[in-house]
C-alpha cells in the first residue's frame, strides 16, 4: 500500500522531540564558565578557626616550714606591790653602856695648863690729816717777785684786737704757779692764751702763817692795750 509522503515545509516549526544540532559556542561558554568557576574556587580563602589553645596549669608543691613556738614569757610580779605588801622590820639601836670606871678614893689630879690665844688688835691709824686750805688774798700783783709782760701778739695788732684777762692763780708754797684758770675772758682767744702762759712763769714770795709757808689763791688782770 503506498503511503503518501510528508513533505517537509521550512516554515512550520521543529518538533521538540526532533533530535537537535550541535553547537559548538555553546560548549565552548560552558566550559569557560566551569574553569572560571573551579579558578575562584582555588583562589578564596576560607575563613579559618582560630586553633584551640590549651592552657596547662602547672602545680608545685612546697613545704612550709613552721615557725618556731614563742617562749613564754613569765611575768614577774611588781616590785612596788611586793614593797607595799612587804612589812620593814627596823632592828632596835643596841646602846652600849660604859663599862663602869673605878675611882679611887682620894686619888689627885694634876690640871692640864689651857692655853687661851688673845686676838691682837692692831692699832687703828691715825686720821688723814688733810691739807690746809689755800689762803686768799685777793689781787696777787703786791707780793709778786718775778713777773715779765706777756708779748703782744702780732696777728692781735694787725687785727686791733684790745681787752683785759681775769685770772685766777693758785700759789704753791713755794711762790710759784700750780693752777691757773680764765675768771672773764678778754673777748680773743689768742689775747687769753696769751696771757695765761706769760703768768705760768711768773713768781711771787711765799706767803708764811705762823711760821708755815701757805698756798694762796688770788687773781691777776692782764690788759692789752694798743698805743696810738
Amino acid at each position: 500500500m503506498h503511503q503518501p509522503s510528508h513533505s517537509t515545509d521550512s516554515s512550520t516549526p521543529p518538533s521538540r522531540y526532533a533530535p537537535r544540532r550541535f553547537e559548538p559556542r555553546a560548549l565552548l561558554m560552558v566550559i569557560l564558565m566551569q574553569g572560571a568557576l573551579l579558578a575562584g574556587l582555588t583562589t578564596y580563602r576560607f575563613p579559618m578557626a582560630p586553633p584551640k589553645v590549651q592552657s596547662t596549669l602547672t602545680v608545685h608543691m612546697f613545704e612550709l616550714e613552721t615557725p618556731p613556738a614563742e617562749p613564754k614569757v613569765e611575768r614577774l610580779p611588781k616590785l612596788e606591790q611586793q614593797r607595799s605588801s612587804a612589812k620593814i622590820h627596823t632592828p632596835r639601836p643596841v646602846l652600849e653602856l660604859p663599862e663602869p670606871v673605878e675611882v679611887a678614893v682620894g686619888a689627885t689630879y694634876e690640871p692640864v695648863p689651857v692655853t687661851v690665844t688673845v686676838p691682837v688688835t692692831a692699832p687703828s691709824p691715825a686720821p688723814f690729816a688733810a691739807p690746809p686750805r689755800p689762803t686768799v688774798v685777793g689781787d696777787l700783783s703786791a707780793s709778786m717777785i718775778h713777773a715779765p709782760p706777756p708779748r703782744y701778739p702780732r696777728e692781735s695788732r694787725r687785727q686791733r684786737e684790745e681787752g683785759a684777762v681775769l685770772l685766777e692763780l693758785l700759789l704753791a708754797t713755794d711762790g710759784t704757779v700750780q693752777d691757773i684758770r680764765v675768771l672773764r675772758s678778754s673777748g680773743y682767744s689768742r689775747l687769753d692764751s696769751t696771757a695765761i702762759d706769760a703768768v705760768r712763769r711768773w713768781r711771787w714770795s711765799p706767803t708764811r702763817r705762823d711760821g708755815k709757808a701757805m698756798q694762796v689763791r688770788g687773781t691777776v688782770e692782764i690788759p692789752f692795750v694798743l698805743a696810738g
